[in-house]
């Protein structure tokens, strides 16, 4: 008789701990709200003012996107390209290129677009005061050839 009560409890509880979990089971988890919310209307207005602006920009450029890439292969010769985009700096149009001198230093360099001169390159690495010594090399080189 023990037993059979025994049992019972067992069996008793296996139904309700079942009935528990199962509940658990049928319940939706709690959904998880965004944040933000990016509207597509506002994405595709943005890629379109962006389109825009690149052919405001482009109209403007008197070099190829292609002279400014070897105008910056020139200064870093065996360097590698990784990225070229026509922007707006400062008022002026200019081709940022992201370049990977030979010795591995990645460079953000700015070339004019009107006169395809190197007006600007940045260290992209951590050591901010060898960006500012190959600037001012840049600029003397310019200068030198501008005399």
């Amino acid at each position: 008789m023990i037993g059979t009560k025994l049992l019972a409890s067992v069996l008793a509880l296996g139904v309700v701990g079942g009935g528990a979990v199962g509940v658990h089971a049928i319940q939706p988890e709690k959904s998880i709200q965004p944040t933000s919310t990016v509207n597509q209307e506002e994405t595709a207005t943005e890629e379109k003012q962006d389109s825009n602006e690149q052919a405001k920009l482009q109209k403007e450029a008197s070099i190829t996107q292609d002279e400014a890439t070897k105008t910056v292969l020139a200064q870093y010769q065996g360097g590698t390209v990784k990225q070229v985009e026509l922007e707006d700096e400062d008022g002026s149009v200019v081709y940022g290129v992201d370049v990977i001198s030979k010795d591995g230093k990645s460079y953000d360099v700015k070339v004019d677009a009107k006169t395809g001169e190197i007006t600007k390159a940045e260290n992209d690495n951590e050591n901010g005061n060898e960006a500012k010594d190959h600037d001012k090399e840049v600029n003397d080189d310019n200068a030198a050839e501008n005399n």
